[in-house]
């Protein structure tokens, strides 16, 4: 297996480049906001509170949020 991964990424270092930026963005998007949200919730001043509610809504972030969980997550079809 290890084999077969090595020369993968070796013939073809972009997509591997592509697969592991998309790993990274995936796997820091959740802990950082939640992170966010903790923090926001934690302060008692309403401002950041709104700041936050108006980036969760926005279509921007939406938007990012759906292509990365659709990008980079793998999908196995049930038979």
């Amino acid at each position: 297996m290890e084999e077969l991964l090595i020369s993968l990424v070796s013939q073809h270092p972009v997509l591997a480049s592509i697969l592991l930026v998309m790993g990274f963005c995936r796997s820091i998007m959740k802990p950082v906001m939640t992170i966010y949200k903790a923090y926001v919730d934690f302060t008692p001043s309403k401002e950041d509170d709104s700041f936050y509610n108006k980036v969760i809504s926005s279509s921007l972030y939406n938007k990012v949020v759906f292509l990365l969980d659709y990008f980079a997550s793998i999908k196995i079809e049930k038979k």
